[in-house]
């Protein structure tokens, strides 16, 4: 009864701890660490354990307990949350080091109206030495006459969808901190739905993302992203197709025109009828 009685003494501050916060979301091991920062000046018991701490937690209704099983070599995650807690909140707390990429940073960006009900979080894979081909055309014909790869473990939470991506290493280039949650940029963001225009709702959503974008974005600051990521494909030609349809200052895409478009490219994968562009050298779906 003494430790039940030390905790309750003290629940209004735990709560407000907690509730008043900025972090709405928190594994086993962040709370064993509040525990042992917090012990002296909440009074608690050495006895006390992260275990018992935590049942005390949900028994009082200050947090509440989660479980996400993904599908593919992802462990299953518990998380303990905030119950006004953010579903990006809970999708960045998932994975070490990730960030929000794709549609749900151009949800979060204010890019799209749509609410996003799959949530793509992001994390970089370790640093490695490629070794660059010279492209050929014919291998470029027959990648993208094929489905795109859709990669990464899922899991199913509530009505929504979590989706891992693994992406290249680039030292997190074009991410920062949005609300205490890390995000891709609007650079970055343009770039990434262009590499993967099925995690951004197909391309006619891309393209009406970049209308929404063509007035904020700084366009040096993309291709030195792009630059940094340093991609075998010339992205550089779908990029620009984007953004002369989207309407961006035909002036201001000198510094993409001027780039060797020694292929001819594809906006996208499996394009049934397509048209081409001379401009970027570049295969689009007809009708776009």
């Amino acid at each position: 009864m003494a430790n039940k009685s030390r905790f309750y003494i003290v629940e209004s501050s735990i709560k407000s701890f907690f509730t008043d916060g900025e972090i709405k979301v928190f594994s086993e091991v962040e709370l064993g660490i509040i525990l042992e920062e917090k012990r002296t000046l909440w009074n608690l018991p050495i006895s006390m354990t992260t275990g018992k701490f935590i049942d005390k937690l949900l028994n009082s209704n200050i947090l509440l307990k989660k479980e996400i099983t993904f599908d593919k070599s992802i462990s299953k995650k518990e998380r303990y949350i905030i119950a006004d807690a953010s579903i990006f909140q809970i999708a960045i707390s998932l994975i070490s080091k990730s960030y929000l990429s794709h549609y749900s940073a151009a949800f979060i960006l204010g890019l799209t109206n749509q609410i996003p009900k799959t949530i793509y979080i992001s994390f970089e894979q370790s640093k490695k030495n490629v070794i660059r081909s010279v492209l050929q055309q014919d291998a470029i014909d027959l990648a993208f006459s094929k489905e795109q790869r859709i990669s990464g473990a899922v899991a199913s939470y509530e009505d929504y969808t979590f989706l891992v991506h693994n992406g290249m290493y680039a030292n997190r280039v074009g991410i920062y901190s949005l609300n205490n949650t890390s995000v891709t940029n609007i650079e970055r963001t343009l770039v990434d739905i262009t590499v993967r225009p099925n995690y951004a709702g197909g391309i006619s959503s891309v393209l009406d993302i970049y209308r929404k974008a063509i007035d904020k974005i700084s366009i040096n600051k993309l291709v030195a992203i792009l630059d940094k990521l340093n991609f075998i494909y010339p992205y550089h030609q779908s990029i620009g197709f984007y953004l002369e349809k989207a309407g961006f200052d035909t002036n201001k895409l000198k510094v993409l025109r001027e780039r060797k478009m020694d292929n001819k490219f594809y906006l996208t994968y499996q394009i049934e009828e397509k048209e081409y562009d001379e401009t970027w050298k570049l295969y689009y779906p007809k009708g776009i």
